[in-house]
């Protein structure tokens, strides 16, 4: 429910548990079409700098919910999985994805110890 009593001012809320799609996208349906928002660490924690009125908890949660539920849908897009037919509470969001051509084995990729031992010549 758009949100236009609270006067508009910057604030930072932390990004702990918020897809930054979700916050990107949803932010104008809970605050209104002049509140804008962005990317922004503080004090070395991620999360979003928000012009407009306050987010209420009950909204931040909602954002919560559909943070997971996008980060849900995308995890089983990426692995090949279709969603009918599977229980959304099999898939584990935080589950390995194995890369092909991994940068770890790339004659481009130098280790630690390489750069190291090359800057001490």
């Amino acid at each position: 429910m758009p949100q236009s009593i609270s006067p508009a001012n910057d604030y930072w809320i932390s990004g702990y548990g918020l897809s930054r799609h979700i916050v990107l996208r949803q932010l104008q349906y809970f605050l209104g079409p002049g509140a804008t928002v962005r990317p922004y660490s503080y004090h070395g924690r991620e999360g979003f700098l928000i012009n407009g009125p306050q987010l209420t908890k009950e909204q931040i949660e909602d954002l919560k919910r559909q943070s997971e539920q996008y980060e849900r849908q995308q995890t089983m897009r990426m692995s090949n999985r279709s969603s009918s037919g599977t229980d959304d509470d099999d898939c584990d969001i935080n589950e390995i994805v194995s890369i092909s051509g991994s940068r770890r084995h790339s004659p481009t990729h130098a280790s630690a110890s390489q750069y190291r031992r090359e800057r001490h010549r």
